[in-house]
């Protein structure tokens, strides 16, 4: 009776506090877009350097994922994500003290070591303090989405504020970023851990720990589901990697101000809100094509951009459309980022799920790893309309053979998936 009681606690707590953390603890608040500007004008580092450090940090990911995971297993949900907000905090001192790209690869190491950790604890813990039921893959998103729209909100709120504290003093939207961290930190005491340990977890080795990511990560290479599903969110995750320093650097080449970037972001944010509440309808409509339908407004609307920019100082018309083509990125960077952990958690329960998240993180890094260095190797060769132009054709390509593959594995009714797939299912459990 009292464990049923404490779970119940649990699941309250957690439920409730999910999106409150969230809306503040997501990502960097103040620090994104005003970043690229405070590295380049502030630290004076290269744009190439800028664009590089993306790079590291993917690079660092992928050796680190598994290392986190087992962290997660060991240490548990909570405590992982308390460390992980510390590890956040000790990047964001890096970043203010950094005077060149070594420094930047010490913080990228930190960044990279603290979100490893938090993507696979934050959507496992919220994921087993919801109740098995039909339901529960509504309610993981709902409570997900509620929790990615305020941070939206108040990304833009943010953004527009650390574009006037830039012109007031560099160092401000940084030391903001800073603040809401250790909140963060705090706020993420708060949270229950829903996997009590047992003794017998508390015996496992080293080895035993190794085995069991092993025995996930073999269990998603068979399903096709889980393949076709992380690779087409690998190369979307690519995409708006290398173009979240793109579109900023195509700003400055436009010489508009901090101000403007910043209120032309936070507009951008409040977008990405907008498409994050309103995922389950653009699933409704598209089904099983969803996550094409956003991989090809992303591909076309960065080659539109780059077409636009060739004479945008000219003509304030071209200027405007590479603002709407910044604000489709936007759309479709809220819309995926509420999508992508709902599919994935379809079809798992506790024994896999921390090994699902920690697949995604491990592969969408090597595709972020790939796609960083091509974009530091093309804005160091020519200006940023030419490398979308480029980025955006190669990437159209691929999202047209990615749709082919994903034909027969995504989307199907659960009776049409093999035993595989369904291997962790909790519904099979409840029904």
């Amino acid at each position: 009776m009292n464990n049923n009681k404490e779970k119940q606690i649990m699941r309250k707590t957690n439920m409730r506090i999910f999106p409150l953390y969230k809306k503040l603890g997501c990502d960097y608040l103040f620090f994104y877009t005003i970043d690229f500007l405070f590295l380049t004008q502030i630290k004076s580092i290269s744009v190439s350097d800028v664009v590089l450090k993306s790079t590291f940090y993917a690079f660092f990911s992928i050796i680190l994922q598994i290392p986190a995971n087992i962290i997660v297993e060991f240490i548990g949900r909570k405590n992982s994500i308390i460390l992980g907000n510390i590890l956040n905090c000790i990047y964001m001192v890096i970043i203010i003290l950094s005077k060149n790209l070594s420094d930047l690869i010490i913080a990228e190491f930190f960044s990279a070591l603290a979100f490893s950790i938090k993507n696979v604890a934050e959507p496992s813990l919220l994921n087993e303090s919801i109740p098995p039921s039909k339901y529960k893959s509504q309610i993981f998103s709902k409570i997900n989405a509620k929790g990615l729209s305020g941070y939206y909100i108040l990304d833009s709120i943010s953004k527009i504020i650390a574009g006037y504290l830039f012109v007031i003093n560099g160092y401000l939207p940084v030391v903001c970023s800073m603040i809401i961290l250790i909140i963060v930190s705090f706020l993420s005491i708060k949270f229950i851990e829903p996997i009590k340990k047992t003794k017998n977890n508390n015996r496992f080795t080293y080895k035993e720990q190794i085995k069991n990511v092993r025995d996930g990560f073999l269990y998603i290479l068979k399903s096709e589901r889980l393949k076709a599903l992380i690779l087409c969110g690998s190369l979307i995750e690519a995409l708006i990697w290398i173009l979240s320093t793109y579109h900023v650097s195509l700003q400055e080449e436009l010489q508009l101000s901090s101000i403007i970037i910043g209120i032309i972001a936070a507009i951008g944010s409040l977008i990405s809100g907008y498409a994050t509440k309103g995922q389950n309808k653009f699933h409704e409509k598209f089904k099983n094509k969803t996550l094409f339908v956003i991989s090809m407004l992303l591909s076309i609307s960065t080659i539109m951009a780059g077409v636009f920019g060739i004479n945008a100082q000219k003509h304030v018309s071209l200027l405007a459309m590479i603002i709407i083509t910044f604000f489709i990125y936007n759309f479709c960077r809220g819309m995926y980022t509420a999508i992508i952990d709902k599919y994935l958690r379809n079809f798992a329960n506790q024994r896999i799920d921390t090994k699902i998240f920690a697949a995604k993180n491990l592969f969408r890094n090597v595709f972020r790893m790939i796609a960083g260095l091509i974009a530091s190797f093309l804005i160091d060769k020519t200006t940023t309309v030419y490398c979308m132009m480029i980025i955006g054709i190669i990437f159209t390509i691929i999202f047209l053979l990615i749709e082919q593959y994903m034909k027969s594995r995504v989307g199907l009714k659960p009776e049409e998936y093999s035993n595989i797939e369904r291997k962790y299912d909790e519904q099979k459990e409840i029904n």
